[in-house]
């Protein structure tokens, strides 16, 4: 089940839209809480300490607060700030909204609300932030989307193993998404439906769809697309596998194959392929005769 909360996670961040709304610096001294309560945004928050110490509590989980404590609290969950006695936590933060999948399936996995961070590296971001998002302009927005992205990853580099803290009972999407993706994995050389997908799990197609893309970020048949071309890629990076090979283990006729790994990559299987046995870093460009160019 580990590998499908990865797979889902990972689907995830790839098609996931960043908005960064606000971010500055801010001094909290006892009794502050939270503004004297609990509360639920409706973006996500990174947090860093730079000074001081005290306690995020969020869900049913509560960490301590110290210098270089790293927080994200997801868009929607409640959560309160306690500042220690005699303390003036001083800490850095950044609101931004995304589209990252459905909030309680990341809920569920129980990822900590605070970990420590790596390096110096958040620091930096979260000043880049703060010093671009009042400027009003696109280059000030791709340099805010690109720090946040960067702050997700390291967020996600700074995790021990994931613990799930579900009782050891997945919820029931998980289960239902996880019988989905280890059928797509082992029949992506059928030609996959989504009317055979759906039935899998008892749901009409219709809803079937819906709650698919909330789990991946992705339509059904986008998703078995996007594997097929994983798993090609993969392939032609082997020197005993050819395009041959490679457009029978997922069901694809060559001419089909090759057009869509184009559209995908931008080269063709046989470009790709060479591109492997190449010194690292070349891209081969040059057209083969034998392949079908589109």
């Amino acid at each position: 089940m580990t590998t499908s909360y990865f797979t889902i996670m990972m689907n995830n961040l790839e098609h996931m839209q960043i908005e960064t709304v606000a971010a500055a610096d801010s001094d909290m001294e006892r009794p502050a809480r939270s503004d004297g309560r609990w509360k639920a945004m409706d973006c996500n928050r990174f947090l860093l300490v730079i000074e001081g110490r005290g306690r995020l509590s969020a869900r049913q989980f509560s960490e301590p607060l110290a210098p270089g404590s790293f927080g994200l609290v997801l868009a929607g969950t409640a959560h309160a700030i306690e500042v220690d006695e005699g303390q003036v936590l001083k800490l850095k933060w950044v609101h931004f909204k995304s589209s990252f999948g459905d909030r309680e399936w990341y809920n569920s996995l129980g990822l900590p609300i605070v970990i420590q961070a790596p390096d110096e590296e958040p620091l930096r971001l979260m000043d880049k932030v703060i010093r671009e998002v009042t400027r009003d302009s696109l280059t000030s927005r791709l340099r805010c989307k690109a720090a946040v992205l960067e702050l997700i990853s390291h967020y996600l580099e700074g995790l021990k193993p994931v613990q799930v803290r579900t009782g050891g009972n997945p919820p029931q999407d998980l289960e239902k998404i996880n019988i989905v993706l280890q059928y797509i994995d082992e029949h992506l050389a059928d030609n996959l439906s989504v009317d055979e997908l759906s039935r899998l799990i008892y749901l009409h197609p219709n809803y079937f769809i819906v709650f698919f893309k909330s789990m991946m970020g992705c339509a059904p048949i986008q998703y078995v697309n996007l594997r097929r071309m994983e798993i090609a890629r993969s392939m032609l990076l082997q020197p005993e596998c050819n395009v041959s090979d490679v457009s029978a283990r997922i069901g694809m006729k060559i001419y089909y194959f090759s057009r869509m790994f184009k559209k995908h990559t931008g080269m063709t299987p046989s470009q790709y392929r060479k591109m492997g046995t190449s010194m690292p870093g070349a891209i081969v460009l040059e057209a083969e005769a034998s392949e079908v160019l589109v």
